[in-house]
Protein backbone atom coordinates (compact mmCIF):
# COMPACT_ATOMS: atom_id res chain seq x y z
CA UNK A 1 0.00 0.00 0.00
CA UNK A 2 2.85 2.25 0.60
CA UNK A 3 4.35 1.71 -2.91
CA UNK A 4 1.35 2.56 -4.32
CA UNK A 5 0.80 6.29 -2.64
CA UNK A 6 4.00 6.44 -3.37
CA UNK A 7 3.59 5.89 -7.28
CA UNK A 8 0.92 8.20 -7.06
CA UNK A 9 3.01 10.88 -5.69
CA UNK A 10 5.94 10.80 -7.96
CA UNK A 11 2.61 10.75 -10.30
CA UNK A 12 1.25 13.87 -9.30
CA UNK A 13 4.72 15.67 -9.35
CA UNK A 14 5.63 14.58 -12.42
CA UNK A 15 2.28 15.99 -13.66
CA UNK A 16 2.80 19.28 -12.02
CA UNK A 17 6.20 19.51 -13.48
CA UNK A 18 5.28 18.96 -17.02
CA UNK A 19 2.48 21.64 -16.30
CA UNK A 20 5.33 23.96 -15.31
CA UNK A 21 7.43 23.51 -17.96
CA UNK A 22 4.46 24.22 -20.43
CA UNK A 23 3.95 27.46 -19.06
CA UNK A 24 7.49 28.85 -18.20
CA UNK A 25 8.83 28.48 -21.48
CA UNK A 26 9.53 32.25 -21.97
CA UNK A 27 13.10 33.25 -22.42
CA UNK A 28 13.96 35.07 -19.51
CA UNK A 29 17.55 37.52 -19.81
CA UNK A 30 19.78 36.08 -16.90
CA UNK A 31 22.79 38.43 -15.80
CA UNK A 32 25.94 37.28 -14.68
CA UNK A 33 27.54 40.10 -14.21
CA UNK A 34 30.28 39.50 -17.13
CA UNK A 35 27.43 38.02 -19.48
CA UNK A 36 23.67 38.00 -20.13
CA UNK A 37 22.07 35.00 -21.66
CA UNK A 38 18.41 34.01 -22.09
CA UNK A 39 17.32 30.72 -20.93
CA UNK A 40 13.89 29.58 -20.41
CA UNK A 41 11.92 30.89 -16.97
CA UNK A 42 11.82 26.89 -15.87
CA UNK A 43 15.30 26.00 -16.18
CA UNK A 44 16.05 29.14 -14.44
CA UNK A 45 13.49 27.91 -11.17
CA UNK A 46 14.62 24.16 -11.70
CA UNK A 47 18.55 25.23 -11.52
CA UNK A 48 17.29 27.38 -8.24
CA UNK A 49 15.80 24.72 -6.43
CA UNK A 50 18.54 22.58 -7.12
CA UNK A 51 21.35 24.37 -6.03
CA UNK A 52 18.87 24.98 -2.82
CA UNK A 53 18.17 21.30 -2.11
CA UNK A 54 22.39 20.84 -2.58
CA UNK A 55 23.21 23.96 -0.34
CA UNK A 56 20.50 22.64 2.70
CA UNK A 57 22.04 19.12 2.09
CA UNK A 58 25.71 20.03 2.51
CA UNK A 59 24.70 22.29 5.60
CA UNK A 60 22.55 19.41 7.26
CA UNK A 61 25.36 16.90 6.54
CA UNK A 62 27.82 18.80 7.82
CA UNK A 63 26.19 19.67 11.01
CA UNK A 64 24.75 15.90 11.70
CA UNK A 65 28.67 14.99 11.01
CA UNK A 66 29.59 17.82 13.69
CA UNK A 67 27.06 16.51 15.87
CA UNK A 68 28.38 12.67 15.71
CA UNK A 69 31.95 14.04 16.49
CA UNK A 70 31.07 15.70 19.88
CA UNK A 71 28.54 12.96 20.97
CA UNK A 72 31.71 10.75 20.16
CA UNK A 73 34.17 12.90 21.83
CA UNK A 74 31.68 13.09 25.02
CA UNK A 75 31.37 9.25 25.22
CA UNK A 76 35.61 9.01 25.00
CA UNK A 77 35.77 11.41 27.87
CA UNK A 78 33.16 9.80 29.71
CA UNK A 79 34.89 6.62 29.34
CA UNK A 80 37.94 8.23 30.25
CA UNK A 81 36.18 9.57 33.31
CA UNK A 82 34.88 6.27 34.83
CA UNK A 83 38.37 4.97 33.93
CA UNK A 84 39.55 1.79 34.90
CA UNK A 85 40.04 2.20 38.26
CA UNK A 86 37.59 3.02 40.64
CA UNK A 87 39.79 4.07 43.61
CA UNK A 88 40.43 7.63 41.52
CA UNK A 89 36.47 7.92 41.83
CA UNK A 90 36.17 7.05 45.68
CA UNK A 91 39.37 9.76 45.95
CA UNK A 92 37.63 12.22 44.21
CA UNK A 93 34.12 12.06 45.92
CA UNK A 94 36.46 11.70 49.50
CA UNK A 95 37.60 14.97 48.31
CA UNK A 96 34.07 16.56 48.13
CA UNK A 97 32.88 15.48 51.25
CA UNK A 98 36.07 16.85 53.14
CA UNK A 99 35.25 19.88 51.10
CA UNK A 100 31.82 19.89 51.96
CA UNK A 101 32.92 19.66 55.72
CA UNK A 102 35.54 22.12 55.69
CA UNK A 103 33.02 24.77 54.35
CA UNK A 104 30.17 24.23 56.67
CA UNK A 105 33.01 24.38 59.32
CA UNK A 106 33.65 27.84 57.76
CA UNK A 107 30.18 28.75 57.78
CA UNK A 108 29.13 27.91 61.32
CA UNK A 109 32.53 30.14 61.89
CA UNK A 110 31.29 32.64 60.16
CA UNK A 111 27.67 32.80 61.80
CA UNK A 112 28.94 32.79 65.34
CA UNK A 113 31.35 36.04 64.59
CA UNK A 114 28.11 37.52 63.22
CA UNK A 115 26.35 36.47 66.70
CA UNK A 116 29.15 37.65 68.61
CA UNK A 117 29.33 41.40 67.05
CA UNK A 118 25.51 41.72 67.56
Amino acid sequence: MKKQWSMVGAIILFLGIAFLSVLNVDPVPVNFGFAEVEWPLIIIIFASVLLGALIATLLSTYRAFKDQREQKHQKSAEKSDAGPSSRAGMMRSEKSSKDRSNDEKSDSDTKSQNDDIL
